[in-house]
């Protein structure tokens, strides 16, 4: 899946086309209109996946200062790249996402406005960077809004570190309570065992996990057993940035009822009855 890049010039969007040259190397041209002055530049990407994506980016900067004078730059990052590699974890591994952050913030951007980073590191490593709650992100689902406020579905959080961003969450949307699960999971090797549930009286009710990012899945279905052997009724799942290496049926089929997730990632081709999508649009605009 290619990135998603779109330019603003003062609200105005301006055309834009990349592809790659045979050698692999990434190239951009801004095909349309470019003001001589603009007070605001504006810049959103999504799905950005690697290092070509980010020369998409800075030529797309350098290609506008080039031709504009601009008074504010502002990037709306909505899937933070290496995210989740925030810290040494075991020996000889690296500080992916200060590696990039380093990269990024050569742009001198006047804000970076991220969706749901993974951890505070994002906030310390990138400059002027904006976080957008997890909370902000799901509200903006009318279907989840509305069910967790009239209490039809029971917030759960899969893991201990996701307790601060679920009582937010419950907090913004009303819940009255929330269930909480453990596990465990092998920093060497990745893999996921000990799920069990350790507060929250599921039995008979509708669930929704919540957490910033879903990649192949485990976490989840490990999860969905758990609270099937506890009573549940059903278990849906919303996560800001939707990467679902392994495909949303991997996850449908596996005990995961519907799925709620927003175009960060994810393409907008994966809506079906069962997966609800939530364009970032709607987000950068809250």
């Amino acid at each position: 899946m290619a990135s998603r890049i779109a330019l603003f010039m003062d609200n105005q969007q301006v055309d834009v086309t990349h592809g790659v040259f045979p050698d692999g190397a990434v190239w951009l041209k801004v095909t349309g209109t470019l003001p001589s002055f603009a007070r605001v530049m504006r810049i959103r990407m999504a799905a950005m996946r690697d290092m070509n994506d980010f020369m998409l980016l800075a030529q797309l900067v350098e290609a506008v200062r080039h031709v504009a004078d601009i008074n504010i730059s502002h990037l709306e990052l909505a899937w933070l790249p290496w995210a989740r590699q925030d810290r040494h974890m075991v020996a000889g591994d690296s500080f992916a996402l200060k590696v990039f952050a380093n990269q990024l913030n050569t742009l001198n951007f006047d804000k970076v406005f991220i969706l749901d980073p993974h951890s505070d590191a994002a906030a310390a490593a990138i400059h002027h960077c904006v976080a957008i709650a997890q909370e902000t992100c799901l509200l903006q689902s009318e279907t989840l809004r509305r069910a967790i406020r009239q209490g039809e579905l029971m917030l759960v959080a899969p893991d201990a570190g996701a307790l601060k961003k679920i009582h937010n969450v419950a907090k913004a949307s009303g819940a009255q309570t929330y269930a909480i699960l453990t596990k465990a999971r092998d920093v060497a090797t990745g893999n996921l065992t000990g799920f069990a549930l350790v507060s929250g009286d599921v039995a008979g009710k509708d669930l929704l996990i919540v957490d910033d990012l879903c990649d192949a899945g485990g976490t989840f279905i490990g999860s969905a057993q758990v609270l099937r052997d506890a009573g549940a009724c059903s278990v849906s799942l919303y996560v800001t940035h939707g990467v679902f290496s392994k495909g949303v049926e991997n996850l449908l089929n596996n005990g995961i009822d519907a799925i709620y997730t927003t175009t960060s990632y994810a393409s907008p081709e994966l809506a079906e009855p069962r997966v609800e999508l939530i364009d970032i649009d709607t987000i950068f605009r809250a």
